[in-house]
């Protein structure tokens, strides 16, 4: 499966959903109770010309499947439906409730009957020919692909020509084949680099085979049991001139030989979209640099990734990816007052079955959310879809037997003049996760891949002299701001000298969380006290008087210069939010970490009895050892600032 499955574009959704019901208290009938589930449900795929096996039009069809049917909805199999409720609302749920499945099992244990027949409701009309109505363009195959009858699974990509003179935004795509019973999903990707039509041979079967390919561009995708859908509120993806359009198929076969063409429609905005979608994948390319390296074994082999918003967004939509060793996936979200929000969640992997959802409703996130996302993978034996028995040593790679996994959420910015700075941040992620695996003495094999190693990966002391800080917080770093302590002693905290930092606690002394990280600063202090490291308490406080800061020092061990930033100068130039909070002076005058001081708080009247991470001392130990701070940001969870007064 494509690495790249997870940027696909939220384009698919799935059919109608029954609405639940309780269960009836009389006679369960196909006319009057069973019919409108299935044929909202099931006939959609269960019908002629689509993927399903066999067809569900009618009752006899429905009795004579009925013990199986029974069987796969009370194993969750089907219909497909993999998010697990309470964690996002997703339109078009085909996800059947308790009440529908126990109706089912009362109807076929009293031996499936009909009711009167003149009560079943009348199919649903579905769409002849394009569903959306008449594409803008219509693109195919240009001779068919022969598929055997017997045999592994293909994945074969095809290379068609969009001849586009102008960019395009896209808003939907529709496809038809030939031969549905032996397609499994197909990606639509998009190519303007020519990698594509480089690999294609004249001769013999049509495209090139692999998962590897690199795209530049994607619209989505369909995978079994889903419709074309528009994108909500005007959205659309873009597509350059001269860009080719990629499809990457996967095979199963049926037993029975078939020949495929694949047509394409797509649907194309009329002008750009007021707001520009945004992929957040967690962890980014799909755990490349995140040591998916799975033991024989191995039941729960995790890996979590965590962003924090530099913005306001509106997310959309959420996908995920694995493969066959895949066991659930789960992001949430921690918001800047501690609400926690369950964004997705998928208990059972299944490799087959690969969905792209939208929520009912978009999902507002504010500036400072914190998402998580959390993969585990199941390597042992009890694994049943664990392709290797006995188990093996499983590690990231392209191939179905390969590992890799991610989370996707699809996002716009609140705001459209925040994309920059949302793309910027996540490009910093990246970067911050690369240096972070290369420090850590991961493995990549980059030849296998295909591509170079980046000069990052190859040299990670980049990333400090690339980084870009603002340019504002760069010059109120460097400003000459001095400030009195409460010796009465002139200090410029900002100006590092011949110091390798200066590590600046912003505090009050009414500040709870504050006051609780008192004997863990004193603890850095210490720990560092021979490193050629600056530390200074920060009061900001306007009303806070010098005898008040040095009984406050006092009573919490506080023994560090204490000074008194009556006019936010100190935080004005650091960009500081709250208390406590720290900022991270160096030499050139950059902020190089600003944040918290560990994650003892992970939300305000939450704290865990000894922190997991220890971002400040972190960023200290590297910036004395001359290396790169990993992470350079962080929120910092404690009191607010409190307001200047007016003068």
């Amino acid at each position: 499966m494509s690495r790249w499955l997870a940027l696909a574009s939220l384009l698919v959704v799935a059919p109608l959903s029954a609405s639940a019901a309780d269960e009836p208290a009389g006679e369960v009938t196909f006319a009057d109770h069973i019919a409108p589930l299935v044929f909202q449900n099931c006939t959609t795929c269960h019908r002629p010309t689509q993927v399903a096996p066999f067809t569900l039009l009618n009752y006899a069809e429905t009795r004579k499947h009925a013990k199986t049917m029974l069987r796969v909805m009370e194993d969750r199999y089907m219909p497909p439906w993999h998010p697990e409720p309470g964690h996002g609302e997703f339109r078009d749920s085909r996800r059947l409730s308790d009440a529908q499945i126990a109706m089912f099992a009362k109807w076929v244990k009293a031996g499936a009957p009909e009711g009167d027949p003149k009560k079943t409701p009348a199919l649903p009309k579905f769409p002849e020919g394009w569903q959306l109505g008449t594409p803008d363009l219509v693109v195919a195959m240009d001779r068919p692909f022969e598929v055997p009858a017997a045999g592994a699974d293909i994945y074969q990509n095809f290379v068609i020509p969009l001849n586009l003179a102008e960019d395009k935004w896209v808003t939907a795509v529709e496809f038809r084949a030939t031969a549905p019973a032996v397609l499994h999903h197909v990606l639509y990707f998009l190519d303007d680099s020519g990698r594509g039509r480089a690999k294609l041979k004249k001769d013999g079967q049509p495209g090139f085979p692999g998962m590897g390919f690199r795209p530049t561009g994607s619209l989505g995708g369909w995978a079994v049991g889903a419709t074309p859908s528009k994108l909500p509120e005007g959205l659309a993806l873009p597509v350059k001139k001269g860009s080719d359009l990629v499809l990457q198929t996967h095979f199963h076969l049926s037993g029975k030989a078939e020949k495929e063409t694949i047509t394409v429609g797509l649907y194309f905005a009329d002008k750009p979209p007021k707001r520009t979608l945004v992929n957040i994948a967690l962890p980014p390319v799909f755990g490349l640099f995140s040591n998916v390296d799975i033991p024989p074994g191995k039941a729960a082999f995790t890996v979590t990734d965590s962003f924090t918003l530099p913005v306001d967004v509106d997310v959309v939509g959420v996908g995920a990816h694995a493969h066959y060793l895949g066991k659930t996936m789960k992001a949430d979200a921690t918001l800047p007052d501690g609400t926690q929000k369950k964004l997705f969640a998928i208990n059972d992997w299944d490799f087959n079955w690969q969905g792209q959802y939208l929520y009912k409703e978009f999902v507002r996130l504010p500036k400072g959310t914190v998402i998580r996302g959390e993969v585990t993978w199941d390597n042992s034996a009890a694994n049943p879809r664990n392709p290797s028995d006995p188990p093996v040593r499983v590690r990231w790679g392209e191939g179905s037997t390969d590992e890799m996994g991610s989370i996707g959420l699809r996002v716009v910015a609140a705001d459209q003049a925040d994309t920059p700075k949302l793309r910027e941040a996540l490009q910093l992620h990246l970067r911050q996760t690369v240096v972070r695996a290369r420090l850590r003495g991961d493995t990549v094999d980059w030849d296998k891949l295909g591509v170079p190693a980046p000069d990052l990966w190859k040299n990670p002391g980049l990333f400090r002299k690339e980084r870009e800080t603002p340019a504002p917080e760069k010059k109120d770093a460097k400003a000459p701001v001095s400030v009195r302590d409460t010796d009465g002693k002139l200090q410029t905290p900002l100006a590092v000298g011949d110091a390798k930092a200066n590590v600046l606690f912003f505090t009050t002394s009414n500040c709870p969380i504050a006051n609780a990280y008192a004997p863990e600063i004193a603890a850095i202090v210490g720990d560092y006290a021979d490193s050629r490291v600056r530390f200074f308490a920060v009061h900001v406080d306007p009303d806070l008087s010098v005898e008040a800061a040095r009984t406050h020092a006092k009573e919490y061990g506080l023994n560090l210069p204490v000074l008194i930033d009556a006019r936010h100068e100190l935080v004005a130039a650091t960009g500081v939010t709250r208390t406590p909070e720290v900022a991270v002076i160096l030499p050139d005058g950059t902020v190089a970490y600003r944040g918290r001081i560990d994650d003892r708080f992970p939300g305000l009247g939450k704290k865990k009895q000894a922190p997991k991470e220890r971002e400040l001392r972190d960023a200290i130990t590297a910036i004395v050892a001359g290396g790169t701070v990993l992470t350079p940001r962080t929120e910092a969870v404690g009191c607010s600032l409190p307001t200047l007064p007016v003068r």
